[in-house]
C-alpha cells in the first residue's frame, strides 16, 4: 500500500497548483506523472510557469477523462 502523494505547497502551506480541468491541488506524483521539475525553494507558481513556458498544469488522469470524451 502507497501513501497519498501531497500536494505542492509553498513556503506558507498554501497549495501552489490546481488542475485546470477539476481544480483539485496538483500533487508531488501528478508532477513525476508529468514528467516535469519540482519548484525550487521559495519560486512562486508564476515564476514556475514562466520558467517552464506553462500556462497551466492538469492531472493526467483529467486530460485522459477529456480525450476519452
Amino acid at each position: 500500500m502507497s501513501l497519498p502523494s501531497t500536494p505542492i505547497v509553498d513556503e506558507r502551506g498554501c497549495v501552489m497548483f490546481h488542475c485546470g480541468t477539476c481544480g483539485g491541488p496538483i500533487r508531488v506524483d501528478d508532477f513525476f506523472q508529468l514528467g516535469l521539475r519540482l519548484p525550487e525553494r521559495g519560486e512562486s507558481a508564476g515564476e514556475y510557469f514562466d520558467a517552464e513556458l506553462l500556462d497551466r498544469i492538469d492531472h493526467v488522469a483529467c486530460v485522459s477523462a477529456v480525450r476519452a470524451g
